[in-house]
């Protein structure tokens, strides 16, 4: 019997190959965008799951809850809390201290010296740090990393230093100071980590090649530099935590209500954003439920089609059941077909997903890869789909069909009583182009979202600074190397400056004003020389910019400092003294600047204070008149001759800004992408039920052409009963979209608004794809000679 159905399945997808077809690119795109957005949802949820303790293992992270009502979360701790916490709680079995630092490292081997700017790869950290996470051990081991100058590689660091030798032992050289041994090699991380360190020097090696750091002051907090320990259990999470405030009352005194303590899982750390997270947890279920849209769009458009053509096959089902076939096995004939359908479907799926994954990973940096055979978790989604496409797609065509009376069937009289397909069939196609109506929407507001992020003025010049990175010893060559950049022709200014504004977020602290008490309220602070006004372009609004000097003596103050103290005027603070906290120093107020964002624009404009601090100064911005290939040489050439020992690394100023907001432009791509496939699925299925709607109405047109209906008129009437549908789709979709753009945008400080035109191009496109669609359709109808239509009948 099986081998008579699959004949029966094959002559019938041949003999309905249009509507065949169209269900299998529909269902073979919808299942190809849920397995890709399949994998990228996996990679995010098995991010650092793999170590052994991952259910134990926290970051200790702080709430600085200020007087003035407002709450500062910090990922960043003060060095000595992994040592004090290990030392007070019995519950915490490991404490590691992550300090994230630049170096440059030099590599002697073979006869040559290679020098390497090590960034993000590079890590301090204590032997509890492998005790916390897991690394597989190659050589040596975590003892090691006690001792001062000691250092562990990653495998493909090993090979990068020294080639396929044996790196054990080997000595690099860190900053031209300090001479690191290798004493341990591990086994490269996998993808889904968020550790992706390569290179980890001990602990005591940082004081010394940071000697200046405040390593026993609890206020002395930065966001590169973190505390993970793991719990002797999950349950001591609660009994931690609620030690916490009184720890922070012995170590800060009165200041301890302010610093707020507690525990945060590592599976929290990945989705995260206040914290420093890569994505947040929405964002996954956003991509989760996009898949499950698309495979329901397939679906729809499989169940309005076989439903469609149910009545075309009625005459084949009712001499069936006359010739003694039940109502079961019509039904199972039906979903063989299904099934039949969207396996071919599922395998197309996989060849078009294996196409996309590396566009899509060059997109997100990561490695989304498509290897059904080497991924069993992909192996088990997938049989999943199929038999969900299958069991959603098939039930109910199947069970409508199987259940048609062979006496009407034969006598075609279904096609008038059965009225219910139509009902069923108009709210698919409603809420498929309801779907589409909301991606395209949401996309288009992120599309104008990122653009307006890209141009807003940020109260400053941001084009044609180039900047320089400057070695933290090296800082008594800073007048030598001004003197030789500023004497190329196309170098108009140059400032020395600890973090660009609108790049870092500063440093900061409390401050007190004249003889006022400390104010209630954090100003961020800006290390930076006397021509940091002039090369970025800021504004004075009052007073002059500082004198030179190499430390804090006179500064400079935003508005929105002016107004944080209370002063009626941008005059009223000048010459006045200010207490600056995080320096410790006092200077005079000589300036006033417009106001400019210190960071990104999901936060607002904050207090800003401006004053000279060349100790601090880690970067140069030199402002061009003109950029090609020769001018960043002779910058390098110069700069080269005042660092021999460092490397010569640059970027541009306007591109840092831009990094800022690439999660902006990343969600621009994937909701553009997923909105396009959306409404092509939709697209599809209504040109398959345009086809039907034609087919069914070939004599009504033809006896319409010759009473005289025009072509126009009769591509309007059949056009308009599927326009309808999309404009109630709009109708209905509408609240809904502004949902959750209203939602989305909530993340930003600086935002457009939802005005009624993205709900019009939208509304535009949407109808315009499904009249383009079914018009198409129509026309070639309309322009069909009557009397072939009337002689087909």
């Amino acid at each position: 019997m099986s081998n008579t159905y699959l004949k029966f399945t094959f002559r019938s997808l041949v003999k309905h190959k249009v509507y065949a077809g169209i269900n299998l690119i529909g269902l073979a795109v919808g299942m190809a965008g849920a397995i890709v957005l399949f994998q990228l949802v996996k990679y995010h949820l098995s991010v650092d799951s793999y170590h052994a303790n991952a259910d134990r293992i926290y970051r200790v992270v702080v709430d600085l809850h200020l007087e003035d009502g407002s709450v500062e979360q910090e990922r960043g701790s003060a060095y000595v809390l992994h040592e004090t916490l290990k030392k007070e709680f019995s519950y915490v079995r490991d404490a590691a201290y992550l300090a994230r630092k630049e170096l440059t490292i030099r590599v002697d081997h073979g006869g040559t010296s290679r020098k390497f700017m090590e960034k993000d790869h590079l890590v301090f950290t204590n032997p509890d740090f492998f005790k916390i996470f897991d690394y597989k051990w190659i050589g040596g081991s975590a003892s090691a990393m006690a001792a001062p100058n000691q250092a562990v590689v990653t495998e493909r660091y090993a090979r990068k230093y020294f080639g396929n030798g044996n790196a054990m032992g080997k000595v690099i050289r860190a900053n031209n100071r300090e001479n690191l041994v290798i004493a341990g090699i591990v086994a490269d991380y996998p993808d889904q980590t968020d550790f992706k360190q390569d290179i980890f020097i001990s602990l005591p090696t940082l004081k010394k090649i940071v000697p200046e750091y405040g390593y026993e002051d609890w206020g002395w907090m930065d966001s590169g530099r973190e505390t993970f320990i793991t719990l002797r259990s999950p349950e001591d999470k609660a009994a931690f935590e609620a030690q916490m405030p009184a720890f922070a009352h012995k170590y800060y005194g009165a200041d301890g209500k302010v610093f707020h303590y507690h525990l945060q899982e590592l599976s929290d750390v990945h989705f995260n954003i206040a914290y420093g997270g890569k994505i947040k947890y929405n964002t996954i279920v956003v991509l989760a439920t996009v898949g499950i849209l698309l495979i329901l769009i397939a679906c729809f458009n499989f169940i309005n089609l076989s439903t469609a053509q149910a009545f075309k096959r009625s005459k084949e089902v009712g001499v069936r059941k006359v010739l003694g076939v039940s109502q079961a096995q019509v039904f199972w004939l039906f979903i063989q077909e299904t099934a039949v359908l969207t396996f071919g479907a599922g395998a197309i799926s996989l060849a078009l997903a294996w196409g996309f994954a590396p566009m899509l990973s060059q997109w997100l940096g990561l490695n989304v890869g498509i290897d059904i055979i080497g991924d069993p978790q992909l192996l088990a989604f997938c049989m999943a789909l199929l038999l969900f496409v299958v069991v959603l797609a098939g039930v109910y065509p199947a069970v409508m069909i199987s259940r048609f009376n062979p006496v009407k069937a034969m006598k075609g009289l279904l096609k008038e009583n059965n009225r219910s397909f139509f009902s069923v069939r108009k709210g698919l196609v409603v809420t498929q182009f309801s779907i589409s109506f909301v991606l395209i929407a949401v996309s288009t507001l992120i599309i104008l979202q990122s653009e307006f992020l890209k141009n807003k003025d940020l109260g400053m010049d941001k084009d044609l600074i180039l900047h320089l990175n400057l070695p933290e010893t090296e800082t008594g060559k800073l007048t030598a190397l001004r003197n030789e950049l500023s004497a190329l022709p196309e170098v108009t200014d140059l400032s020395f400056f600890r973090s660009a504004p609108s790049v870092q977020t500063s440093g900061g602290g409390t401050i007190k004003f004249e003889n006022r008490d400390w104010e209630k309220f954090v100003a961020r602070s800006r290390a930076a020389d006397d021509h940091f006004v002039k090369t970025y372009g800021l504004k004075l609004v009052a007073g002059r910019v500082p004198v030179h000097s190499d430390t804090l003596s006179e500064l400079l103050i935003n508005r929105k400092l002016v107004r944080a103290l209370g002063l009626k005027s941008p005059e009223a603070a000048l010459d006045r003294q200010l207490h600056v906290g995080d320096a410790g120093k006092t200077g005079t107020i000589v300036g006033v600047l417009s106001d400019f964002n210190n960071g990104d624009l999901y936060t607002g404009i904050e207090p800003t204070i401006v004053f000279a601090d060349q100790a601090r100064y880690r970067r140069a911005g030199v402002k061009l008149s003109r950029v090609n290939a020769s001018t960043i040489s002779r910058i390098g050439a110069v700069w080269q001759k005042q660092f021999p020992e460092n490397v010569f690394e640059y970027s541009f100023y306007d591109e840092e800004i831009a990094k800022f907001y690439q999660r902006e432009e990343l969600a621009t791509r994937l909701t553009t992408t997923f909105a396009l496939l959306s409404v092509s699925l939709s697209c599809l299925g209504l040109f398959g039920l345009a086809i039907f709607a034609i087919e069914q109405r070939t004599k009504e047109i033809g006896v319409r052409k010759v009473l005289g209906a025009s072509v126009a008129g009769i591509t309007a009437m059949l056009s308009m009963d599927f326009l309808k549908l999309v404009f109630v789709a709009i109708v209905i979709a509408s609240p809904v979209a502004w949902y959750f753009m209203h939602r989305w945008l909530q993340d930003f400080a600086y935002r457009i608004d939802i005005h009624w035109g993205i709900f019009a191009w939208a509304g535009f496109l949407a109808a315009g794809i499904a009249l383009l669609t079914v018009g198409f359709q129509s026309v070639r109808a309309a322009l069909t000679d009557p009397v072939r239509s009337l002689r087909s009948e």
